[in-house]
């Protein structure tokens, strides 16, 4: 109780000061706040020392059944209900804001107009700050500075502004630092211009240059070789790094299964110079992959459990091997987290909340699987 006090002085005192500020954009903003408490649509001025970042892409009412307890920034809903349920709660919320036209990076006025729309986006929802998910291949050096450039530009404005002063700015980055699927991006730069750098250790299987085969989404060694890429190779400070895992699965259609070896040999797609890649495959929510998994298989190699089923597709029979992410295979690969800068997910919506209040026990399991990746120091501190 001695250290909740002061903190609170200290909130208020720090609420004040920017309540003084606020510019005319701001202030019409916050003047048409939708929360019951008008405290709500101000931004949160506390840092967790361990991110939970939940990505949440869906419309309805799921939010209402996440665990705030364990969560400590929401993306991507901007539902004005979860912005003042999250709020109350001491969870941030950020919006999503990408720049995807690479051959623009380096036109100044390109990058201002979007830095003006970015800082808009943020007041007009209320955020926190903003996760940006481009994922342009990015093969030049110029266009790797410029990006930096982009981000450092908007660090600057938000900084300018009352509202988004103390604006998060997360950027998603694929599993490791070496030109995955062409982005060859200046990391140790895009780190210095963000509070966090979020992992994507899923989609592991974008670009295979051997056989062609249905595997594992997020393979444990390949998630701490990549870590280990950004750390000791891309110079990024483990602090700043968020280890995002999947909540998804992929269903892949076997061209050839050989039940002697469980190999599931699968089209070819090329992408982004790989003559094969998971785009064979289809995406499908945790809650559907386990609704219609059959004899669960464990990959040791991988740590990943996998299943395969037949289904009939266009009057034929076809064998169908689904490879996905549980709480074994989760727990493992969260342990990887030890010395990061947070943990986090794609996405939320994949779980069954239909139990609502009372959730099905595969949901209670991921979500307990996920706060036992916390660790039990963690804290949420006054920037």
């Amino acid at each position: 109780m001695s250290l909740a006090v002061p903190m609170a002085v200290s909130l208020i005192v720090a609420l004040l000061k920017l309540a003084s500020a606020w510019n005319s954009f701001e202030q019409a903003s916050l003047d048409a706040c939708p929360c019951a408490r008008p405290s709500l649509c101000l931004p949160l001025l506390t840092t967790a020392t361990f991110e939970v970042f939940a990505f949440s892409p869906s419309k309805g009412d799921n939010w209402k059944y996440y665990d705030y307890t364990t969560l400590t920034t929401i993306a991507w809903n901007m539902d004005k209900g979860l912005l003042c349920h999250a709020h109350e709660r001491g969870v941030k919320i950020v919006t999503l804001h990408n720049f995807d036209a690479a051959d623009q990076l380096c036109n100044m006025t390109a990058r201002q107009e979007w830095i003006t729309q970015t800082y808009r986006d943020i007041v007009r929802n209320y955020a926190d700050g903003v996760n940006i998910d481009t994922e342009s291949a990015v093969t030049t050096r110029e266009e790797a500075q410029c990006l930096t450039l982009l981000v450092q530009e908007l660090r600057e404005e938000l900084q300018r502004n009352a509202f988004t002063r103390h604006a998060q700015i997360t950027f998603d980055v694929a599993w490791s630092p070496g030109g995955v699927d062409q982005r060859y991006y200046d990391y140790a730069g895009l780190a210095k211009a963000t509070d966090y750098l979020f992992v994507m250790a899923y989609d592991m299987r974008s670009q295979l240059y051997d056989h062609c085969l249905a595997g594992a989404n997020s393979p444990i060694a390949q998630i701490k070789r990549g870590i280990d890429d950004y750390i000791i190779g891309a110079n990024v400070p483990p602090h700043q790094l968020i280890l995002g895992l999947p909540w998804y699965a992929y269903e892949y259609p076997c061209a050839h299964y050989d039940s002697a070896t469980d190999l599931c040999s699968i089209t070819k797609v090329p992408f982004r110079g790989a003559p094969c890649s998971d785009a064979a495959g289809v995406q499908r929510d945790y809650r559907d992959a386990v609704g219609s998994m059959t004899t669960r298989r464990w990959d040791n190699m991988t740590a990943t459990p996998y299943f395969q089923r037949t289904v009939m597709r266009g009057g034929a029979s076809v064998t169908v091997q689904t490879w996905y992410d549980d709480p074994e295979s989760l727990g493992r690969k969260f342990a990887l987290a030890g010395t990061l800068g947070g943990v986090g997910m794609w996405h939320v919506d994949s779980l069954d909340y239909s139990g609502k209040d009372a959730p099905t026990n595969e949901t209670l399991a991921m979500w307990t699987t996920l706060k036992r990746a916390v660790p039990s120091s963690a804290i949420v501190a006054l920037d």
